[in-house]
């Protein structure tokens, strides 16, 4: 399968969640290792002083996050488990509400997935910080984050 078409199975299944439905973050490009994620504010989505709530860019940095981790691995989905174990962020700048859309890039090495299958391929449980970049419209950093992803071979029941 080429990654277009992982690209548009792995966002058919984002597309499915409710958080994604709310916030309308759509993806923009998806390779193995690098996911990117855009989101266009909405009146519902600022804060009190018009910026992108703080919340909502935090979600679209998981997602983009979370969209890398699996990137290089849809085709062993079926043999893992895989969740967020924490997150941070740090904001830089004001999210503007009218400087989007916003993007979050995300990106892992080569090595880095080799090694992702490999431990996956030895059943080794991963945990693996993933990072991410917040731009808004002018390619201005507003947001930086990491997360953990935990990545477990599924259990037979």
């Amino acid at each position: 399968m080429d990654s277009a078409a992982m690209g548009e199975m792995v966002m058919a299944g984002f597309g499915k969640l409710g958080f994604i439905q709310y916030t309308g973050i759509s993806g923009v490009d998806f390779a193995p290792g690098r996911t990117v994620m855009s989101i266009a504010p909405r009146r519902e989505h600022l804060n009190h002083n018009g910026d992108l709530h703080a919340a909502v860019l935090f979600g679209l940095a998981e997602t983009a996050a979370m969209g890398a981790a699996v990137s290089g691995i849809v085709d062993l989905m079926g043999a893992t488990f895989i969740v967020a174990r924490d997150g941070r962020i740090s904001y830089i700048a004001r999210a503007r509400g009218d400087s989007g859309p916003f993007l979050a890039a995300s990106e892992l090495s080569a090595e880095t997935l080799e090694q992702v299958r490999a431990d996956i391929a030895a059943r080794k449980p991963i945990e693996l910080e993933v990072p991410v970049s917040i731009t808004d419209c002018a390619e201005k950093l507003v947001a930086t984050a990491y997360f953990t992803a935990v990545i477990r071979p599924r259990r037979a029941f």
